[in-house]
């Protein structure tokens, strides 16, 4: 799959599930044991803003820690809003010239696109999951896209280099579907 495609098929997903978060369901936990829902749409959106300062070489409108929190509630009354306006920012900068091919400098050392990119688009679709799960919505992943992301975690995230948010794989059977298997690989129980 194509990296720009597989950016915006993850966007899209994750958006769709985002639209199907209550105001109540804010404070439901969620896959990521440290956060709730509200917290959950702050990484996510603030991943979105993050991504599109790296992919531009510019500051970020809302400074954050990859894998963190921003330092603002950015989710506000209208989290499908807010998500709406960073993922249209993000996915503007993703597709100028060659963004997804050249390197890029990050808080994590200079990184060529394709990692970027790569790490930004399992990020986005998996705490989509996340998201599903933790509001109850249907979390099956479009098929090719939850494989493209698989097979970047699999050469991205060996056991022996995972900390932090991603936990050591959990046992899932090779038949599984696909959206289980990449779920069961970062850490999270299908």
């Amino acid at each position: 799959m194509e990296l720009y495609a597989a950016f915006e098929q993850s966007v899209s997903s994750t958006g769709r599930i985002l639209k199907g978060v209550r105001p109540g369901d804010l404070a439901a936990p969620t896959p990521c044991s440290e956060w709730d829902v509200r917290a959950l749409l702050n990484h996510v959106i603030g991943t979105l803003w993050l991504s599109t300062a790296l992919f531009t070489g510019q500051e970020p409108r809302y400074p954050m820690a990859p894998g963190g929190l921003p330092g603002t509630d950015l989710a506000g009354d209208d989290p499908a809003a807010a998500y709406d306006e960073a993922a249209a920012a993000a996915l503007a900068a993703a597709g100028t010239g060659d963004t997804l091919t050249r390197m890029h400098v990050t808080p994590l050392g200079e990184m060529p696109g394709p990692v970027l990119s790569g790490f930004t688009t399992l990020d986005v679709l998996v705490h989509g999951w996340d998201l599903a799960r933790a509001t109850g919505q249907p979390a099956e992943l479009d098929t090719a896209v939850a494989e493209h992301v698989l097979a970047f975690a699999r050469q991205s995230l060996p056991e022996e280099n995972r900390g932090g948010r991603i936990a050591p794989a959990l046992p899932v059977p090779d038949g599984a579907p696909v959206t289980d298997r990449l779920a069961g690989f970062l850490g999270r129980q299908p």
